[in-house]
């Protein structure tokens, strides 16, 4: 469906979107919103739909669950059952795609990484106000970097990243973040090109 037989490309796209479920999982936490609990591979389903661009998954909850949505709980609470997230429905995904793309699983879990920090960086884009752009960076930096590597299955966190920057080539030159890996999405076709923000491209 892609137009490729490279299955490296395959993995990094659906991992660009599997990182909508990360990213779910995290708001829903943060907010103790009740249905941070439905979110798990048992409770939900995967559809692949054709369209006249990219494919897309579209992920489904099958059932409402009452579970953790506390309101007064510690961060360390809010790490430790977002590592059972990542250690039970996320890493099973990363290995087997690993394995059938015959990729490192650390190259996938950067491209789950390079969609959360975007996701983060819209959400503080659309603050309305320093304090609460801040706090969003500082809950995004807790729930990234305070992950043990255990829970990702390997021997360190590939989300602890310094973020690094660099001007737009494309107008209006504003200053972007540069991707910590390679999106591959230049391989598609010949007149993709790479994004502005690809790690690829040589220094200014």
């Amino acid at each position: 469906m892609l137009g490729t037989d490279d299955k490296r490309l395959a993995a990094a796209i659906f991992c660009s979107w599997y990182a909508g479920i990360c990213g779910a999982k995290s708001a829903l936490l943060t907010a103790a919103h009740p249905m941070a609990h439905t979110l798990c591979l048992s409770n939900m389903s995967v559809q692949l739909i054709r369209t006249e661009g990219f494919p897309v998954f579209s992920f489904h909850v099958h059932a409402n669950r009452d579970g953790f949505c506390h309101k007064n709980v510690s961060g360390k609470e809010l790490i430790d059952e977002l590592s059972l997230f990542y250690r039970n429905d996320i890493r099973p995904i990363i290995l087997a795609l690993a394995k059938a793309a015959q990729t490192k699983a650390v190259m996938l879990w950067k491209h789950i990484y390079n969609q959360l920090y975007t996701y983060m960086e819209e959400e503080a884009l659309n603050a309305t106000g320093d304090s609460t752009r801040n706090l969003i960076i500082e809950q995004f930096k807790a729930m990234t970097w305070e992950l043990e590597p255990e829970a990702l299955g390997l021997p360190r966190n590939p989300f602890r990243i310094l973020p690094r920057f660099r001007t737009d080539r494309n107008p209006p030159h504003n200053t972007i973040s540069i991707k910590t890996t390679c999106c591959l999405a230049y391989q598609l076709r010949p007149d993709h090109g790479y994004c502005s923000s690809c790690p690829i491209l040589p220094p200014e």
